[in-house]
């Protein structure tokens, strides 16, 4: 899955090089970067593809973790949070699943004024589960206008259930 961005976009991903310990140069993950962060050219079906992509490659330090609970509201913030309690949460049960898919199919995202609610179903070689996200379009700054995650739920496909 390529990670497709608006124009504004690209200016909030704008990433530098880095230089790893053994002095050789490798672009640093896109989909891990600091960078990353609600803006309002957003699409709730980009918001979420962010944090999916972000999770699967979570990696060293949980930076993929980190990304995804920029973009909780902060409402979601309130209820998930610390950022370490975040971890545990998305590390455990249904949610673990997130970590380690291997691919991803997308419904069509169903927006309603400022609610969106985008289905996907993840598939490992263990299990495949269907999740819904429940985003909400910020009225008050500093994200005003972001599309931000109000809650993950998690849907059973062919009664399959994480441990």
């Amino acid at each position: 899955m390529s990670l497709r961005l608006l124009p504004n976009a690209c200016l909030v991903l704008a990433i530098t090089w880095s230089v790893l310990a053994h002095g050789q140069q490798s672009p640093p993950d896109p989909h891990l970067s600091d960078a990353l962060q609600p803006h309002h050219s957003l699409t709730p079906r980009q918001v979420v593809e962010i944090q999916l992509e972000a999770l699967k490659r979570n990696g060293e330090g949980d930076k993929g973790i980190e990304v995804v609970f920029r973009f909780a509201s902060p409402a979601n913030r309130m209820q998930t949070g610390p950022l370490e309690r975040f971890k545990r949460m998305i590390k455990g049960g249904a949610y673990a699943l997130m970590l380690n898919f291997e691919s991803v199919v997308y419904d069509e995202p169903e927006v309603a004024g400022d609610m969106a609610r985008q289905r996907v179903v993840l598939v490992s070689r263990e299990q495949t589960l269907g999740y819904y996200f429940m985003l909400s379009r910020q009225m008050e700054p500093p994200f005003k206008d972001c599309w931000m995650t109000e809650m993950v739920g998690v849907v059973p496909i062919g009664g399959t259930m994480a441990q």
